[in-house]
């Protein structure tokens, strides 16, 4: 028990970000539909589009599993579409079964077992009103490209597997004429508390073969900066897709916070509220 005791205080002591940020954790592992990071994201995804003059936009949540993640999105795109004035349109995607039974070494199966997450159907269509792609993700994207939709501005990723991730990114060359110049993309399985996940396997090993594999559309990761404040509980795993040859990618998006520090006019030269 004295051990357990110490152990326990050495981490707290030795935790490198403030003890709020542990406490948000905890309120978001509590409150299942308590996502400041999903929130944080659709709001900026969808500002994001409003510059461009996108109208209507598509956001999708790859792992639905219980439904916790696409009930946030709905409750949160209510108050972001009536502050932007842009439709919000949310699509979920799931294999239906739980996660599929793999021995790829890539997958984590050390991690994750086959049955894992598994979908009650009947249960999550009476919780949210967006449509959802059960299936194959091979199949079920093309479905919805079938379906001609508005510009995808973010995607929340959880599929945990390196193939599913794979399957999916593999099919964004071919369909980028549906995607914003530039796209948010939370990846939910970037990391593990035991420190298994990295370059080499799971969706770090997808996105890297992804960008080796394309040279107009790549996905990149911003580095950690102080003035990073806009994504409580997100920042580290959001990456963002850019889609070189959109047409709007060359438009400029106007955003004030970087000309304020530039312009002295009538404020104090070098002032935190600028």
């Amino acid at each position: 028990m004295f051990y357990k005791l110490k152990i326990f205080i050495l981490r707290i002591i030795g935790y490198d970000k403030p003890l709020r940020t542990a406490f948000l954790k905890y309120l978001s592992l509590k409150f299942k539909t308590f996502r400041p990071h999903y929130e944080s994201i659709l709001l900026e995804s969808t500002k994001e589009a409003k510059k461009l003059g996108y109208r209507e936009i598509s956001v999708l949540e790859l792992g639905v599993a219980g439904g916790n993640g696409i009930i946030s999105l709905e409750n949160y795109k209510k108050k972001i579409e009536k502050l932007t004035g842009v439709k919000i349109n949310v699509f979920g995607f799931d294999y239906g079964e739980g996660l599929p039974s793999s021995k790829n070494q890539f997958d984590l199966p050390f991690l994750w077992s086959d049955g894992d997450y598994k979908v009650d159907k009947e249960k999550l269509k009476k919780k949210t009103n967006s449509k959802i792609f059960f299936g194959n993700i091979d199949k079920t994207f093309q479905s919805f490209i079938e379906t001609n939709p508005f510009k995808i501005s973010a995607i929340f990723f959880d599929f945990d597997y390196y193939t599913s991730t794979k399957s999916f990114l593999n099919q964004i060359p071919k369909n980028k004429d549906f995607f914003c110049p530039r796209v948010y993309c939370y990846f939910d399985d970037v990391f593990s508390i035991n420190h298994h996940i990295n370059e080499h396997n799971g969706e770090l090993l997808a996105i890297k073969e992804f960008n080796n594999e394309n040279d107009k559309i790549k996905i990149g990761k911003s580095l950690a900066n102080l003035v990073d404040f806009k994504f409580p509980l997100g920042a580290e795993k959001l990456f963002v897709l850019h889609n070189f040859t959109h047409n709007d990618y060359l438009k400029n998006l106007d955003y004030k916070d970087h000309k304020s520090n530039l312009d002295i006019g009538d404020h104090k030269a070098g002032s935190l509220l600028d």
